[in-house]
């Protein structure tokens, strides 16, 4: 029994590291992030006041707007805010309907506008990721967007979301794992 105990707390041990591994897997090498980053970890967590600048421009004013909302919903999910996540999700509603969006899209906002659990909230807001691709490629008319990936999404499968920023900021995890994920690709 105490053996099998010791092997389960050394499984245990091992998938823990890997875990942290993943995540703090970078494409990008640049030491004044990783020092950055080891500032941060000594800091609290607090997430309070991550607001993104968009330094994208987009060749349609309702695309923009769209994507000012995308992003709004990201900052509430980074920040664990289910209320200004439902809000900023009825207002990217409203604008994904004038530039007449896929009704997948639509559907997955209004999913998320109606949720309380923040769980919820982040299976539709990957569903809402997957169906802006469509409205974003080929609309930027000057800046980049970032698509990113965190391995540890949804217990292990992975999942993306779009940033005007290189810096992570996960809404899949929030201050849990602020940090966990790497840019996969830019969009210009």
């Amino acid at each position: 029994m105490r053996k099998q105990v010791r092997n389960g707390l050394m499984i245990a041990a091992i998938v823990a590291s890997f875990g942290l591994y993943s995540c703090g897997e970078s494409k990008e090498k640049d030491t004044t992030i990783q020092q950055d980053e080891m500032e941060m970890s000594t800091e609290t967590a607090e997430v309070t006041d991550v607001e993104e600048v968009i330094n994208v421009q987009f060749k349609e004013t309702t695309i923009q707007t769209s994507f000012e909302h995308y992003l709004g919903i990201k900052t509430s999910l980074v920040e664990s805010n289910t209320k200004e996540a439902q809000e900023h999700a009825q207002l990217l509603l409203e604008s994904l309907k004038e530039i007449k969006a896929e009704q997948v899209l639509l559907d997955a906002t209004q999913q998320l506008a109606d949720a309380t659990d923040i769980n919820k909230q982040r299976e539709a807001f990957s569903k809402i990721t997957k169906g802006m691709e469509v409205v974003l490629t080929g609309a930027v008319s000057s800046g980049e967007i970032y698509k990113q990936y965190c391995p540890m999404a949804f217990e292990g499968k992975g999942d993306y979301w779009y940033s005007s920023s290189k810096e992570i900021r996960n809404p899949y995890f929030g201050d849990k794992m602020l940090k966990c994920g790497r840019v996969d690709e830019v969009i210009n």
